[in-house]
């Protein structure tokens, strides 16, 4: 009974001393688990201490030559020849800021402190010494330093593994100034380097700079875990530490010397591109049309090495004998192995305002060959057509003086502004006749045109316009933190007359409240915001950023405008109707 009573006690004193924590830390061990690294890699710090304590180790000393990549404590209890042995153990794992001999200072725990240690960081692209070649590392390159501003130019990441890596992430090339694409799927391989085999990972991207001068693309940042043999016996320990070690690398910086447009040849807009190539189709086919009959050219540009929100959108002149209704571009962008390729329709609609015979101007699209470092041209050829005059009733329809009693006639004409397409109204005191199918016809097509834009009207409409969850409309711009902050960075910008930061400030905001439908640029911007005043701001800030002299644009105006149209959406909101674009005040 009395040796039951005595194990009792035993197990209570065990239990209560283990939930009571000695501050009194005595005789402080410290080591690393390896003298000798690689800059990159991951040196663990292990401190040991007699008896139980809840405080941690000052790490300040470690931040002027280490990173703190992680810090883990753990106690043990040990019973052997019925004495109680117990430790607390800081495991804290390090990654040297440079090479050379670096000290582990003491580190203060409670009134102790560790022993001074020291340890030797090896450059990570030393290659005196093959043999103890880095197992990770990364490599970066382009394809040309000296692009021209607006110009592609093809940036490679690699990362070299000598070992397995558990897990990892790796930085994309961004900056304020570049548009970054990223080609298709990581590549993976085998080579062979400082005579051991590497597997490769490599990612492509093409980057367009969209300001002349300097611009350095940032060092590229692994971080991942690869993993570590363990070189402890203790089972016990290893259960509660990881038996990988994190590696932090970063690449090397590059810097492009991006230069101007070249000044021979000025035109109202800058197209850099490998090739460029023109394709068109006319609808009808016929050379010979009917007065009032619309003519519609599409016009395909495919530009190599361009994205496609970089293609112009090009202004043209009414030719001789017709009215030009163009309609807004449509431009996309596909992956090729090593390049992108943009492309743009414009479709433009002719409606002849007169008979005869007039020549519709050939197409000519100027743009500057990055291979062979030339300006060229590529051109469509002009097309003739034989417009015919209209018979008794067209003219009578069309405007034209028409002979017959036209105090029993009442007729008028209308010119729809978006297809260029001319609709007719009926005929109010003469009945028709047979041979008059035609003008059904063209009522019918106009009913069907406005039913089909009304339909696309309310489309874009509910695109804008969001429904909260019990139905009721908000409006799709929400203040997020991350939208303050680029609205804020936008005004700046066009208080400084920056057009470079301002359109990215602003892309940028209004990225954050169309999150599932990102912008691809100024012009798809000012298509969703539907403003004419804004749409004008817009196409001027796109032509200023082609320029080589950006210092005379004025920002006032844009961010002028930005807040009206934000104040009126404002004031709509409070109607139950959505906004165009946050408040610019908060």
């Amino acid at each position: 009974m009395s040796h039951k009573r005595y194990c009792i006690f035993s197990v209570m004193f065990l239990f209560c001393l283990l939930l009571t924590p000695a501050q009194v830390v005595a005789a402080l061990t410290a080591q690393l688990d390896r003298e000798r690294i690689t800059e990159g890699e991951t040196v663990r710090l292990t401190i040991e201490a007699d008896g139980q304590t809840s405080a941690m180790p000052d790490t300040r000393a470690l931040e002027q030559d280490f990173e703190i990549a992680g810090t883990m404590s753990g106690s043990r209890v040990h019973i052997i020849n019925g004495e109680l042995d117990t430790r607390t153990t800081w495991t804290i794992s390090l990654i040297p800021r440079r090479s050379g001999n670096l000290t582990v200072p003491p580190l203060r725990i409670n009134d102790a402190y560790t022993p001074e240690l020291t340890l030797q960081v090896a450059e990570a692209y030393a290659d005196t010494e093959p043999d103890t070649a880095a197992p990770v590392f990364l490599e970066t390159e382009v394809d040309k330093t000296d692009p021209y501003v607006q110009g592609m130019v093809r940036y490679t990441q690699r990362v070299f593994l000598a070992v397995n890596l558990v897990q990892g992430s790796l930085s994309e090339p961004e900056h304020e100034n570049m548009l970054t694409r990223k080609l298709g799927e990581d590549r993976e391989y085998v080579t062979r380097r400082h005579d051991r085999d590497y597997t490769v990972i490599e990612r492509e991207f093409v980057l367009f700079p969209q300001t002349s001068g300097s611009l350095v693309i940032p060092a590229p940042v692994l971080n991942a875990q690869i993993p570590e043999i363990s070189r402890r016996q203790d089972p016990f320990f290893d259960r509660f530490f990881s038996n990988t070690r994190p590696v932090r690398l970063r690449g090397d910086a590059i810097t492009l010397n991006v230069r101007p447009r070249p000044g021979q040849g000025q035109s109202s807009y800058w197209l850099p591109a490998e090739s460029v190539e023109l394709y068109e189709t006319w609808q009808p086919e016929d050379a010979t049309i009917d007065l009032g009959e619309p003519v519609t050219r599409s016009i395909t540009i495919k530009a190599l090495g361009v994205p496609g929100e970089q293609l112009p959108e090009l202004k043209l002149p009414d030719p001789a004998g017709f009215k030009l209704y163009p309609d807004r571009g449509q431009a996309s962008t596909h992956n090729l192995p090593h390049t992108v390729q943009g492309e743009k329709t414009l479709r433009l609609a002719y409606m002849p305002i007169q008979p005869g015979k007039h020549t519709l101007p050939e197409f000519t699209l100027q743009w500057w060959n990055t291979t062979t470092d030339s300006a060229q041209t590529v051109t469509l050829p002009a097309r003739t057509i034989e417009v015919l005059p209209a018979g008794p009733q067209q003219q009578s329809a069309a405007g034209l003086p028409d002979t017959g009693n036209t105090a029993d006639h009442s007729k008028r004409q209308t010119i729809d502004q978006t297809t260029g397409s001319q609709l007719f109204t009926a005929d109010r005191s003469s009945r028709v006749a047979s041979g008059a199918g035609w003008f059904w016809a063209a009522l019918l097509f106009a009913a069907l045109w406005l039913i089909t834009l009304g339909l696309f009207w309310r489309m874009r409409r509910m695109q804008r316009m969001p429904l909260q969850p019990d139905g009721a409309e908000k409006p799709p711009f929400e203040e997020s933190e991350n939208a303050r902050q680029s609205r804020k960075r936008f005004l700046a910008a066009c208080q400084d007359n920056n057009p470079q930061q301002a359109r990215h400030y602003l892309l940028k905001w209004a990225a954050c409240h169309w999150p599932d439908s990102p912008l691809r640029g100024l012009d798809e911007l000012a298509s969703r915001l539907n403003d004419p005043a804004i749409d004008a701001v817009l196409t001027q800030l796109d032509r200023v950023l082609y320029q080589d002299n950006q210092e005379n644009w004025d920002g006032r105006e844009l961010a002028k405008l930005v807040s009206e149209l934000s104040k009126t959406g404002h004031a709509s909101e409070n109607n139950s109707s959505s906004s165009a674009l946050p408040g610019l005040y908060s």
